[in-house]
Parts: C-alpha cells; sequence; structure tokens
C-alpha cells in the first residue's frame, strides 16, 4: 500500500515542488497551506507521515504538534524549517517530531528523513507487540535486526545496484536509542558517495546542497573526500 504524505506548506511554488519531489518518491501527497487544515484533514483521513513547514498562518507548526499531543496522535511528524530557523528545528523534535529537514530539501534528504521516521514509528510498533522480534511490513523498507540490536533500514531499489553497506542507515544504537542527527547524516552522506560513484557534483545536488557546503560537511564529519578522477591525456594517431 502506497504511504500517504499530508504536506503542510504555505508557499505555493514550494508546496508545489515538494507534491512533485515526494510523488516521484512513490508517496501519495496531499497538499494543505495552513495548520488548521491539516488538523481537519487528520480528523477526517488516515495517512502515514506529516511533512510539516513550521511557519504556517494561523495555527502554526509547533501549534500542530502541540495539537498532535494533546489527541495522543503517534503519527510521524518530519519538520520543515530554514537555514535561519534551526533552533525550531530542536524545539520542533522536543515536542514529538521525528526528524526535520532544511528548505529547500533535496530528494535524497527527503527520502532520508521520510524513512527515519516511518523506520522510528515501525520500530517503536513492534516494541510494544506481543513479539518484538516479529517483522513488521512497512511500505518501501524492509527492517531487519542486527547483531547488536540494531535497526537498519534498507532500500531495496537501492541495494539491488550497490552493496548493502551502501543501502543502510543505522536509526537505533544497540541500547534501542535513537542515533544523534549528526551521525545519520554522516550514513547518508556516505552512501551518497557511494550510491553516486564519488561524483561529488551529483552527490551535492541529490543532498539539496552545494559542493562546497558538502566538502564542508565531509571535512567536519571526518569523511574522506573522494579524489577527483584525472583526465585522461589521448594522443592523436
Amino acid at each position: 500500500m502506497t504511504p500517504r504524505i499530508l504536506l503542510a506548506e504555505d508557499d505555493f511554488l514550494e508546496r508545489s515542488r515538494l507534491e512533485s519531489a515526494l510523488s516521484n518518491l512513490g508517496y501519495e501527497v496531499v497538499g494543505v497551506e495552513d495548520g488548521d487544515s491539516v488538523l481537519e484533514r487528520l480528523a477526517a483521513e488516515h495517512f502515514d507521515l506529516l511533512l510539516l513547514d513550521l511557519v504556517l498562518p494561523g495555527l502554526d507548526g509547533m501549534g500542530v504538534l502541540g495539537a498532535l499531543r494533546a489527541r495522543g496522535a503517534t503519527l510521524p511528524v518530519v519538520v520543515a524549517v530554514t537555514p535561519a530557523g534551526l533552533d525550531g528545528a530542536v524545539s520542533a523534535l522536543g515536542a514529538g517530531a521525528r526528524d526535520f529537514v532544511v528548505k529547500p530539501a533535496g530528494t535524497l534528504r527527503l527520502r532520508v528523513a521520510i524513512t527515519n521516521a516511518l523506520a522510528l514509528a515501525a520500530a517503536q510498533t513492534a516494541s510494544a507487540a506481543p513479539s518484538p522480534r516479529a517483522a513488521t511490513a512497512v511500505p518501501h523498507l524492509r527492517l531487519a535486526h542486527d547483531a547488536d540490536r540494531a535497526i537498519a533500514v534498507e532500500w531495496p531499489q537501492i541495494q539491488s545496484q550497490q552493496e548493502p553497506a551502501a543501502s543502510q542507515l543505522a536509526l537505533l544504537d544497540g541500547l534501542g536509542q535513537v542515533r544523534p542527527m549528526e551521525q545519520l547524516e554522516a550514513d547518508a552522506i556516505r552512501a551518497a558517495v557511494s550510491l553516486y560513484g564519488g561524483r561529488m557534483t551529483e552527490v551535492a545536488r541529490r543532498l539539496g546542497i552545494g559542493r562546497s557546503t558538502l566538502y564542508r560537511k565531509l571535512n567536519a564529519l571526518g569523511l574522506p573526500v573522494p579524489e577527483p578522477m584525472q583526465a585522461m591525456a589521448v594522443a592523436a594517431e
């Protein structure tokens, strides 16, 4: 069954871009432009995830998170913030959001955030079931327990092309705690570098960041920087 995502974004152009990107990732998307509409749609329909802009007219994103918490809702939420609004992302995570993206988020970052949120929700559901190790079906995902009992998310469409190490993100550590965002970001960047064969321009484009930002992140995270391919001189006969 195709996961349904409720998208709350008041900017028409950004909402249209996100609807297209999420549809291309295989999700069914419904877009709304304010917080009150979010609560109305959630009361009337089933959604698997909410992608929520924190700055909305009327009831803002934090107000939506507060209302969901008051209702006891368990819907996974990914919030969207501007680069200047990262403090808001921290507050949103404390209010129950599962992950965040920085606008304008690229396709790969959207996929990572949504995958993380859906997998964490599935893991919590599985832990509440009588058999914690029972397989939990999540569309587009496969959850597997490794030797340290960490939960790994495997993307089948990627694993068919790349080695497993490049297509897994360990969401939880061996104690069942969510790993820090810095570690998840490092895994995502490492996977992108492997997936796109070290083509840094393509890696940066897929991550939704500039090349210079990508190189800074690689250095800051202590990840190796792929050496550029040397041009080959071909002598004319």
